[in-house]
């Protein structure tokens, strides 16, 4: 999980994601948000620009941590996602669920 950055800023954990998202690396990642979660962290910026792929345990993983940080008044804001991963998300229908941002720059 080497790859995946970590930052905090403005009381916000921004992550910049990279890889695939299924598996052991979902697994990770969700157990490093939750940690943040315990922590009193409850809004997350995910930076998907770097993401290969993603399947039915990433996506879990992500529904699983929104619900977590709703619970304690947060959220979960998505942005760059592109090619099969952004059609994984269009598919499932997660982009209803999501507030979902072109980039960084568009989350106010």
């Amino acid at each position: 999980m080497e790859k995946q950055k970590f930052q905090i800023m403005d009381s916000q954990v921004i992550i910049n994601l990279t890889g695939d998202l299924q598996g052991e690396l979902a697994a990770q990642i969700r157990e490093a948000i939750l940690s943040y979660i315990d922590k009193g962290y409850s809004t997350f910026q995910l930076d998907f620009s770097n993401v290969d792929g993603i399947n039915s345990t990433g996506l879990g993983m992500l529904v699983n941590i929104q619900k977590r940080a709703f619970q304690n008044g947060g959220d979960v804001m998505i942005h760059g996602l592109t090619g099969i991963v952004k059609a994984a998300f269009e598919r499932t229908r997660l982009t209803r669920a999501f507030n979902i941002f072109e980039d960084q720059h568009a989350i106010v």
